[in-house]
């Protein structure tokens, strides 16, 4: 039996989903989910094809409240922001939790096409140089007190199961992603293990790599589940996986949100 009975990042017809919010709400519900958490792709000047608009943030606020009440005493709903350091923005309206993400590097997004993601390394010059960058930009999330998970560590990796643009065995990579994970487990943040790629048709694992997870659980960092669902037939895609990633990476509880924090449970 499944044991992650929570999914708090998936998307919906408000940014780049699929499906409205009522459909993911009644297919988590329907997955057996105690709790399901909207995250929305915030406000980026320039990139409305794929996050919300300012001026729908407050529809998309008012719609989940709506939710909320509905479903009140059948499935938990919450309310999430997707925050991206591309959006340079420090105030965010009072959503449940903001989940904290990188999906750019210079002038091109990491994980849009394979294309980009190449365009990313030439434009450092090499992998390594990339990565040290991603990382190295990562940990501005440190700063943010508002973010309590980190989305998608190694996003960047997005595309080498195609083809291995990252070394990840590099020490360089290694290194920085180290350092990165370090910084942010120390302000506090939680990890996602993101399947999200995988309902896509672009990864058959998770993210965090193994390598990554094992590290964090020797430094005593936290970790939650998350689909990065962007319709409803992904809801609790790889969980399965995922719970085993983490089980064998050595962790024995994940965190859950209540509707005021974080807690942890066992697997």
């Amino acid at each position: 039996m499944r044991v992650i009975r929570q999914n708090l990042h998936c998307h919906t017809t408000f940014d780049d989903g699929a499906d409205a919010p009522e459909t993911m709400v009644l297919a988590a519900e329907r997955a057996g989910l105690r709790s399901i958490g909207i995250s929305l792709h915030c406000p980026i000047p320039g990139e409305d094809a794929w996050c919300c608009s300012a001026e729908n943030e407050p529809v998309f606020l008012d719609a989940m409240h709506a939710l909320r009440e509905r479903f009140a005493g059948r499935i938990e709903v919450f309310c999430g922001l997707e925050y991206d350091l591309h959006a340079m923005r420090r105030t965010v309206p009072p959503y449940d939790y903001i989940i904290g993400s990188c999906h750019f590097l210079g002038a091109f997004p990491v994980d849009n096409t394979q294309a980009d993601a190449e365009a990313v390394i030439a434009q450092f010059g090499s992998p390594d140089r990339a990565a040290e960058a991603y990382f190295g930009q990562l940990t501005a999330l440190a700063g943010f007190d508002e973010i309590s998970v980190v989305g998608h560590l190694d996003l960047l990796t997005k595309y080498n199961e195609r083809k291995p643009l990252y070394d990840t065995a590099s020490p360089v990579y290694r290194d920085a992603a180290f350092a990165a994970m370090e910084t942010l487990s120390a302000a506090g943040k939680i990890f996602e293990i993101n399947t999200g790629a995988i309902s896509r048709g672009y990864r058959t694992t998770p993210y965090p790599a193994p390598e990554l997870l094992r590290h964090l659980r020797g430094i005593g960092g936290r970790i939650c589940i998350c689909s990065d669902a962007h319709a409803a037939d992904g809801i609790v895609c790889g969980f399965d996986a995922a719970e085993a990633l983490a089980r064998a990476c050595g962790f024995t509880e994940y965190q859950v949100f209540d509707g005021h924090g974080f807690r942890p449970e066992v697997f």
